[in-house]
């Protein structure tokens, strides 16, 4: 069984924002931090860099005001024993005037357990914010599933999203500064992982491995909450689907089946740890779309070698 995994991610319209300094954003975000600690979250995402609402480095004390809002969300994160996406500027080692634009990933602990540095910078955040662009796409083993990060620009590139699933992630967290649109749910569909958005907007998200919104935010309260499962996994209805129901009929409760017609496929998902989702797989003889893929793609390599192409005759 999958641990199911309760999500927190914030719109922070910065409409609502303008006027507050960067000292006075602080609070508002720990305030919107413990609006949700009665739903013991496993995991709060936070919009890109969004003390610059407050100023951005025009304020002289910008470096030690990120220090106390990342000291105030370790705290956060050590009490209510949940990870906390924290995405921040960073400064730049051994040079005042550059820095990165990064998420730190903060623990149940309260300690770092990792970063990333955005990678895909526009022109205007290197030239005028002096943000120095990342360079790779970390992964990172949480106690629920492996986890990735991109933020804003890096929609653009197709490259960072196939990476991260390359490298196994099963959620991916975009944090930005708009709401980013269908994009977001087209890459949670053709990458077969989970995309949570955090936004200074109004619509932050959390979509589903099929490409569906499962929760979002509104104008009014941009919160997007939802109890996830990263073990759910995705099946084609090839060769499989007349197992749906004796499935359903072996384990009733303890498993979880949502059928979709048009893209031909379904998921499976555990309610019982005696029956993890691999056990299911192995006990009806079910195959996953990754495997479904890789099965026929390896006998259409061997086809072509039997059957090179011809000239035409």
């Amino acid at each position: 069984m999958g641990r199911k995994t309760m999500v927190a991610s914030f719109g922070l319209n910065e409409d609502f924002l303008r006027g507050k300094t960067q000292e006075e954003i602080v609070p508002v975000v720990v305030d919107k931090i413990e609006s949700v600690r009665g739903y013991h979250p496993d995991l709060i995402v936070l919009p890109e860099a969004f003390l610059k609402i407050g100023g951005d480095r025009l304020n002289p004390r910008w470096r030690e005001i990120t220090e106390t809002m990342l000291g105030e969300l370790k705290r956060l994160a050590g009490e209510m024993r949940c990870y906390i996406a924290a995405p921040v500027y960073e400064p730049y080692p051994g040079r005042d005037t550059l820095r990165y634009n990064t998420v730190f990933l903060l623990d149940r602990a309260g300690g770092v357990a990792g970063k990333y540095r955005k990678v895909h910078t526009v022109y205007e955040e290197s030239t005028e914010s002096m943000v120095v662009p990342g360079c790779d796409y970390p992964v990172f083993d949480t106690d629920f599933g492996r986890i990735g990060f991109q933020t804003c620009f890096d929609i653009g590139w197709r490259d960072g999203w196939k990476a991260l699933s390359d490298k196994g992630a099963k959620l991916v967290i975009w944090t930005a500064a708009y709401d980013g649109g269908n994009l977001l749910n087209a890459y949670a569909a053709h990458n077969m992982y989970y995309v949570v958005s955090s936004v200074r907007t109004d619509h932050a998200q959390i979509i589903d491995l099929t490409g569906r919104t499962v929760a979002e935010g509104a104008r009014w309260n941009g919160l997007a909450m939802a109890a996830i499962d990263l073990e759910t996994e995705l099946y084609h209805i090839d060769r499989q689907y007349r197992k749906i129901d004796a499935i359903r009929k072996a384990l009733g409760d303890k498993v979880t089946i949502r059928v979709y017609s048009e893209e031909n496929v379904f998921t499976v998902e555990s309610n019982d740890p005696t029956w993890p989702v691999a056990r299911i797989e192995s006990e009806f003889g079910i195959m996953n779309y990754r495997d479904y893929h890789a099965e026929a793609a390896r006998l259409q390599e061997e086809w072509r070698r039997k059957y090179p192409p011809r000239p035409e005759e």
